[in-house]
């Protein structure tokens, strides 16, 4: 009896995924919107606004050199704690202290790194401004919201400030017109009966906030609006010197 054996098959090579090795359409859909995710961060990581630069004591330098008076002269000066000599004097009711801690008592916010400052003489008015910087926003906001605190306890009280110069008097909040894009400001006034005004305006931006104090014994109608025109060109000089390192 003859046997026969079968024929072998021919071997096949398969080149590929081959049938089981196939993506399904789930894993391609999968894939494409994790693609699309990650096509989608990267166009925000390009195309998203940096955040703000924080200013340097030279920054400040720059900003206060375009803050001229009339006759288009400055005399700018660099504040260092080191150097700094507070002004002897309180203020009553002591909760209230802090309105006038930077300006009548001449002290340093104890967050500040350093600043800058300019000082007006208008007439029998005068007028100083000053900056403040600190380390990073978060200080600066911290510092800003506790002097609005503050005022928001101590409007429409008496207050009496036992320095230089000396003043007796209501402390009322002056009003604020701004547009959307301004940054947080809150400004304030102690008039004594002789009409005399110790005028506070203070502004927060980005690292920084400034004060304007101006005392006044001219009575002055549109003192929010002189103060506030002053803070106005101050915000412009600080926008100006920031989108330059844009």
């Amino acid at each position: 009896m003859t046997t026969t054996s079968p024929k072998s098959e021919p071997e096949v090579l398969t080149v590929g995924l081959g049938e089981a090795g196939r993506l399904s359409r789930r894993r391609k859909l999968i894939m494409t919107a994790m693609m699309l995710v990650l096509l989608g961060g990267l166009l925000i990581w390009r195309f998203w606004p940096a955040p703000a630069p924080l200013f340097t004591l030279s920054d400040l330098q720059g900003v206060y050199y375009g803050m001229v008076r009339s006759d288009g002269t400055n005399d700018a000066s660099v504040i260092d704690r080191r150097w700094s000599s507070e002004q002897d004097g309180y203020i009553l009711p002591a909760a209230c202290e802090p309105l006038f801690e930077a300006t009548v008592l001449n002290r340093v916010p104890p967050g500040a790194l350093d600043g800058v400052s300019t000082f007006w003489q208008l007439d029998r008015s005068a007028v100083s401004l000053f900056t403040y910087r600190y380390q990073d926003v978060s200080s600066a906001d911290r510092e800003y919201q506790r002097l609005a605190d503050v005022l928001d306890n101590c409007r429409d009280v008496p207050v009496a400030v036992h320095a230089r110069p000396a003043s007796r008097g209501m402390l009322t909040v002056l009003p604020l017109i701004l547009d959307a894009s301004a940054p947080p400001q809150i400004s304030y006034v102690l008039t004594t009966n002789d009409g005399t005004k110790l005028a506070v305006h203070v502004l927060e931006f980005d690292n920084t906030i400034s004060w304007q104090f101006r005392y006044d014994p001219v009575p002055d109608a549109d003192l929010a609006l002189t103060t506030q025109r002053v803070m106005d060109s101050l915000t412009d000089q600080l926008r100006a010197v920031q989108d330059l390192h844009r």
